[in-house]
């Protein structure tokens, strides 16, 4: 077996086996999420993807030709035998397993922990790993998501204590609806969502997962004291204008691994699986190969090659990768 990277993944033998695959037509295709810079949903093409996935793509996105399969469940696609396992990342997000041939998976976005929503990925035994990296350097290291969850109710109830108004960012699909949940959960509380969150958190409970009670945002800032959008929205400016509305001072934070780059207070809420998690995935699951994409690939691959003596490479580098490019010559 063959596998690339060209707008998305390739797997090769006598056919090709098309995942988050941008710029093709007349294809079959699977979709591991709904995130955007996975799902490249297009009239064209036939789309494998669970239910979940299907619903929340199809609240953004119309007109696309779908095939739903349920998470376990063995489909065939173009000679493939594949099968979605629960990703952990978001809502109907899958790893894929390709059962037949040279037996592969590929773990899309994951997180190993469990959160408030969702249990973590199972990790899966194979001989091809095409594992995501987002985070595969040893710095990203996350808290358990008790102790973030614990941290983040402290800072809301101490804003909340001087009559602040909280703004807080998370991603519109995934994140979002993880806070909708905590400060429901923990705080008792009923926050304004940004539109976009609303949209997608009524996706999550018509799936049959339970936020709890929120209020669309909709010139009703009075309603709350806290307001969940989505992190690119929250600037200095938003912050003056919600300020000068409510006559409250305001104070934002942001859901993100990505902390260091934020100038807001955060909290590291990830949905993907930080480094020691990567590398407890790799241990676990016994490949003869790892193929590493996205985030810190080459660090991460040069990491289970020295570190834990098993072939590895980014799969960004070179055209295509297979088992027989690592044999001894």
């Amino acid at each position: 077996m063959q596998v690339m990277h060209k707008n998305g993944i390739i797997f090769r033998e006598k056919s090709d086996l098309f995942v988050d695959a941008g710029g093709i037509r007349n294809k079959s295709c699977l979709i591991t999420h709904a995130h955007s810079d996975h799902a490249h949903a297009t009239s064209s093409n036939t789309y494998y993807l669970t239910p979940q996935t299907s619903a929340l793509i199809a609240a953004k996105e119309k007109g696309f030709s779908v095939k739903e399969i349920e998470f376990g469940k063995k489909f065939e696609v173009d000679g493939f035998s594949c099968r979605f396992l629960p990703s952990g990342h978001i809502l109907g997000a899958g790893q894929v397993e390709i059962l037949n041939g040279a037996h592969a998976v590929l773990t899309s976005d994951f997180k190993l922990q469990k959160s408030i929503l969702f249990e973590g990925a199972q990790i899966l035994p194979c001989e091809i790993l095409v594992i995501e990296t987002t985070f595969g350097v040893p710095h990203y290291s996350f808290p358990s998501r008790d102790v973030v969850y614990e941290d983040m109710m402290r800072w809301i109830h101490e804003q909340l204590s001087a009559s602040n108004f909280v703004v807080l960012g998370g991603y519109s699909t995934g994140k979002a609806q993880e806070l909708t949940k905590v400060v429901n959960e923990f705080l008792g509380e009923s926050p304004l969502v940004h539109p976009k969150v609303f949209c997608q958190n009524r996706v999550y409970e018509k799936q049959g997962v339970k936020l709890g009670s929120y209020i669309e945002l909709n010139h009703n800032l009075g309603d709350s004291n806290i307001l969940i959008m989505p992190p690119h929205l929250i600037d200095d400016n938003l912050l003056y204008a919600l300020s000068r509305q409510i006559g409250k001072n305001v104070e934002a934070a942001i859901a993100t691994g990505w902390g260091k780059f934020s100038r807001y207070k955060t909290f590291p809420l990830s949905d993907h699986a930080d480094f020691t998690s990567l590398a407890t995935y790799v241990k676990e699951s016994n490949p003869k190969l790892v193929l590493t994409t996205h985030g810190f690939e080459e660090e991460f691959a040069s990491y289970v090659q020295k570190k834990l003596g098993i072939p590895a490479r980014p799969l960004s580098r070179g055209a295509q990768s297979s088992i027989g490019d690592f044999a001894a010559p």
